[in-house]
């Protein structure tokens, strides 16, 4: 058993929250019909044990979460461990890439709201426009 919690009742959304992506999330998680967490790193950074269950669970590095176009002086062809990759997301949250969905067993790393739709068999037609 992991150390993050999950509930099949219950979305679990990891996110940045200055993203237009990431701002969009919600609306179409709530179309889920499910209970929805949405945790901003921005406000809230997973610990680094739980940043590698769920590279784990998706059986990627946690360099696959970073968008390195966002930082300056580091690139997709730098070479860093675990730890030093935790340590670039604590310190650039806003390098984040799209959002980490968990709702019971399923784990997911989606970068687009298409992945989202897909992802939980969601109907576009179901999501409330503002």
């Amino acid at each position: 058993m992991g150390v993050i919690s999950r509930d099949k009742n219950q979305i679990n959304c990891i996110y940045a929250s200055d993203s237009d992506f990431g701002n969009q999330l919600e609306g179409y998680l709530k179309a889920s019909g499910k209970k929805i967490l949405m945790i901003n790193l921005n406000d809230t950074m997973p610990t680094p044990t739980q940043w590698q269950e769920l590279a784990t669970d998706l059986n990627v590095g946690i360099n696959k979460f970073i968008d390195f176009s966002k930082i300056k002086n580091i690139d997709d062809d730098s070479n860093f461990d675990t730890n030093d990759y935790v340590t670039i997301l604590i310190n650039n949250p806003k390098a984040f890439r799209g959002a980490i969905i968990l709702n019971g067993d399923k784990t997911e790393h989606i970068t687009t709201v298409t992945e989202v739709l897909k992802y939980f068999e969601i109907d576009s037609s179901d999501i409330k426009h503002l």
